[in-house]
């Protein structure tokens, strides 16, 4: 499944904005970095990936994803397990986000080192099952190309960093501010993606 592309934006604004235009890559980027930061995890397209978690020291071990495609491997203090011995969640996915869990069949706890835990999965929605989030992906770029920009200096003045008037030195955070100003717009779509905070007890 491909990750999102300038040419799916040229669709989304109907021609507006060209592909191989170096600001429609650059905002493309940005948006996907914002996004996946308020998500908490990459969420689409669906990729393998090895991570180290800290031990949570409790029965049950949150990954963090909302979906688990294909668990490959999990090792605990440097010993990998057998994957029969484990049980995991279904997870919730859009709309009810829930992480998805891994128990061990005997019930017994997972370790409270940091660091200790390294799983290798296979995760993120499909094109179809996250199309509401690709959409509102193409949105923030699309909102993020009419922001103001000015004629003096070519950049917007939500993306302003820092400034000096006296000969010049104005610096621009890569369409970084201006993604925060329109990321609360589509607030409402990433609040289903995103990963629930979690307290071991």
């Amino acid at each position: 499944m491909p990750e999102l592309t300038p040419e799916d934006v040229e669709a989304y604004t109907k021609g507006r904005l060209d592909p191989s235009d170096g600001e429609t890559v650059r905002m493309l980027t940005v948006a996907l970095n914002i996004a996946r930061r308020e998500a908490g995890w990459h969420v689409c397209p669906p990729r393998a990936e090895t991570m180290t978690i800290d031990g949570p020291d409790s029965r049950i071990l949150w990954l963090p994803t909302l979906k688990l495609n294909t668990l490959t491997s999990v090792s605990e203090l440097g010993v990998t397990l057998d994957l029969a011995t484990l049980r995991k969640s279904a997870g919730d996915g859009p709309g009810l986000p829930r992480r998805v869990a891994l128990r061990k069949r005997t019930r017994g706890y997972w370790t409270d080192e940091y660091e200790s835990i390294v799983v290798t999965m296979n995760h993120g929605f499909d094109e179809d099952d996250a199309a509401d989030w690709r959409q509102a992906v193409m949105s923030m770029v699309d909102q993020m190309s009419l922001l103001p920009v000015s004629a003096a200096t070519g950049a917007s003045e939500f993306g302003l960093t820092g400034k000096r008037v006296d000969d010049v030195d104005y610096r621009y955070g890569a369409y970084a501010s201006m993604a925060e100003e329109v990321v609360f717009s589509i607030g409402n779509v990433m609040d289903d993606y995103r990963l629930p905070s979690v307290e071991y007890f």
